[in-house]
């Protein structure tokens, strides 16, 4: 049987193979929630200029966490044991280890000390040579939800930080110590066991789990230059926009939970959004609306919570709750160029509610996206 294809058919797999590729380069290194004109203007805060007075606050405070420390030390396990509601030694050791790494990148990109770009390959390279899963601990009630969920919650953080030391390109001082192409290979090998746990979840969630699994698709898909994942994160995350807050702005989870897991959608959403940002220099997250609205729905949503961490709402009083880092300085700079949009509610929960870090997601959000006098 003769197995040769037309010349035509030739031309046309090659056609398809070249438009694949050319898809794929078309992403933006470093483009997750930091491009590189956002680091630039984070390494430039360390030279030239001068950042708000809130900014210096938090840096001080970033100054005493040991995740942000170049004498940090990873604890790399084989297994790590995930349990619901609450957080058990194994599970502080995984968020601790995945933070440091992607907080050390980020000194490294401000200080210019190549200590702490080696720091950060330290811990991935510790925990991507010696993870093998994720596993519920026995005797707990934890159901089999929780490892997707555990999963679709590290993937970004750990995404976040490669991205940072594979592609950013410091603007000062000398190069820094190579991360070494086998290292990378099995660190992309440790992203990948990781999701391969993360598509146990549920599709058609449409709630905080449902949101972090889209964040987590569209950051291994923007580290690996994955179109077809990058996309399909994307798709999840428009549908659930809507979906997750309503017409008036009250943020799913919100009354019949707590004041914690709606800001865990808006942290997902808003990270997304900046993704989308990066990646394309717009976002439909950003802009879409419900059908006759003038603010756009993640606007909204971000307002309502905000007002329910100062004033109270309909749905829940949350004023003696926390406002999550991971959103509100990225949701600021994200909307700082739109006049039609308004942010009095979510300024006010930024001046007056406290902050917490939920370990959960990339965080430092007012280190990495703060006010410091540039766009």
């Amino acid at each position: 049987m003769n197995l040769r294809l037309p010349h035509a058919a030739f031309t046309l797999v090659a056609a398809l193979l070249l438009a694949a590729n050319a898809l794929a380069a078309e992403f933006k290194h470093p483009g997750l929630i930091n491009s590189a004109g956002r680091l630039n203007a984070l390494s430039r805060l360390e030279k030239v200029a001068r950042s708000s007075d809130r900014r210096q606050s938090y840096y001080a405070s970033l100054d005493k966490d040991r995740r942000f420390s170049v004498d940090y030390q990873p604890k790399a396990m084989d297994y790590v044991l995930v349990v619901a509601r609450v957080s058990n030694d194994s599970e502080k050791r995984f968020r601790n280890d995945m933070a440091a790494a992607y907080f050390t990148a980020l000194r490294w990109v401000k200080t210019g000390d190549n200590r702490y770009r080696a720091k950060s390959i330290e811990i991935m390279n510790a925990w991507a040579g010696k993870f093998v899963a994720l596993t519920r601990e026995k005797g707990t009630k934890t159901g089999p939800g929780q490892i997707p969920l555990e999963a679709a919650w590290a993937i970004p953080i750990w995404a976040n930080a490669a991205e940072i030391i594979l592609y950013y390109k410091h603007p000062y001082g000398a190069p820094g110590p190579e991360w070494k192409e086998k290292d990378v290979r099995k660190f992309r090998s440790f992203l990948a066991r990781l999701h391969e746990q993360r598509q146990e979840m549920r599709r058609d969630r449409s709630d905080n789990q449902g949101v972090s699994g889209a964040l987590a698709d569209m950051s291994i898909g923007v580290f690996n230059s994955d179109e077809r994942l990058y996309q399909a994160g994307l798709r999840q995350a428009q549908r659930q926009l809507p979906e997750i807050i309503s017409d008036d702005g009250e943020v799913k989870e919100l009354r019949d939970r707590d004041c914690v897991h709606p800001q865990y959608s808006l942290i997902g959403l808003t990270q997304a959004a900046q993704i989308e940002m990066n990646q394309s220099g717009r976002s439909t997250l950003l802009s879409m609306r419900h059908k006759g609205d003038i603010q756009p729905i993640l606007l909204e949503g971000i307002e309502y919570m905000s007002r329910a961490l100062t004033n109270g709402s309909d749905a829940r009083d949350c004023r003696t709750g926390k406002l999550l880092d991971g959103y509100a300085p990225m949701a600021k700079r994200l909307y700082a160029n739109d006049n039609k949009v308004q942010l009095k509610q979510l300024n006010g929960a930024m001046d007056a509610a406290p902050k917490r870090m939920s370990g959960l997601f990339p965080e430092g959000t007012e280190f990495t996206h703060g006010e410091d006098g540039s766009q």
